[in-house]
Formats: C-alpha cells, sequence, structure tokens
C-alpha cells in the first residue's frame, strides 16, 4: 500500500510540473501575424506559468525579443536575446544574429558585425549571418563587401526572396 502511494505521488508531481507551451506557441502565431504586442503578452505569461525547461526558456525569450524587434522595441529586444544566451540554448546562433539584428537597427554596426562574426564562429557555414551581414554592409555603402557575403549565404543554401531581391538590386540577375 505505501509503494502504490509514494507512485502515485510521485506520478502526481510529475504531471503537476510538466511543461506548458501552448501559450508560447499563441504567442508565437500572433507575432506570425504581426500582433506583436499580443504576443509578447502571451510569450511573456508563458514564461510565468509554463513550468518551461530551460531549453524552452531560451526558446522564449528569443521570440520575445522576434516579436520587440518587429514592433520597434530594439533595445528591449537585445534584452531578451541576452537572456536566451544566458540559457545557454542549443542553437545560440540564432539568438546572435538576431541579436545583431538588432543592433543594426539601431545603428551600431560594429555591435551588429560582433554578433555576426561569432554567430559564425559557432557556424561557419550559417547562411542568415552572412546575408545579415551583408545588409549591414550595404547601410554602410561597402556593396562589394555585401556582394560577397550575399553568393556566401546562397552558396550556404540560403533561397529567399528577400536574398533574390539584394541580387537583382546589386545587377547579379535580371
Amino acid at each position: 500500500m505505501r509503494i502504490g502511494i509514494l507512485v502515485f505521488l510521485s506520478i502526481f508531481s510529475i504531471q503537476s510540473h510538466a511543461e506548458d507551451i501552448s501559450l508560447c506557441q499563441e504567442g508565437w502565431e500572433l507575432t506570425q501575424s504581426g500582433n506583436h504586442k499580443g504576443a509578447i503578452e502571451l510569450l511573456n505569461k508563458c514564461l510565468k506559468t509554463g513550468n518551461l525547461s530551460d531549453s524552452s526558456l531560451a526558446r522564449t525569450y528569443r521570440n520575445i525579443g522576434i516579436a520587440k524587434k518587429r514592433d520597434g522595441q530594439f533595445e528591449g529586444a537585445i534584452e531578451s536575446y541576452n537572456f536566451a544566451l544566458s540559457l545557454n540554448p542549443n542553437d545560440p546562433w540564432d539568438d546572435y544574429v538576431n541579436r545583431g539584428n538588432a543592433w543594426s537597427e539601431l545603428g551600431e554596426y560594429e555591435k551588429a558585425f560582433a554578433n555576426y562574426d561569432k554567430a559564425l564562429e559557432l557556424k561557419p557555414n550559417y547562411n542568415e549571418a552572412f546575408y545579415n551581414r551583408g545588409i549591414v554592409f550595404e547601410k554602410q555603402g561597402l556593396n562589394q563587401k555585401a556582394i560577397e557575403d550575399f553568393k556566401k549565404s546562397y552558396e550556404y543554401g540560403l533561397r529567399s526572396p528577400e536574398l533574390y531581391d539584394r541580387f537583382f538590386a546589386h545587377g547579379l540577375i535580371e
């Protein structure tokens, strides 16, 4: 009888502490549809009530950063990416690129480059890092360097309408 009670209590304890990412998923859907403020609100609720694993916490902070950046809250986005990185995510190169993009929006190009370079240090063929670094080169009027990075992003597998637009803008395709 005692063992049965202990097993029941153990199972109940595990079930009551199960991770619930439903609000996180709803928040991501909101930011994908353009409701960034609503997304941030839901993602923050998910942080508080979801009993998230470290991996889910890191992803949720990243998604908050994405929603904040899309909402024009660049400093807040950087703060969220910092939290995500502090949790040692499995894919930190994504947080470095996202943080670099937020720095770029603030005109802090050296900080943006430092983040893209860190992403490339961790994942040398990361096409998103090359693409976004190319955008910063463009902003600085360094078009040849931008073209080199756009070509590398293509070489490493990026196929996006945005990259096509960059190739077209630089006369690389018609």
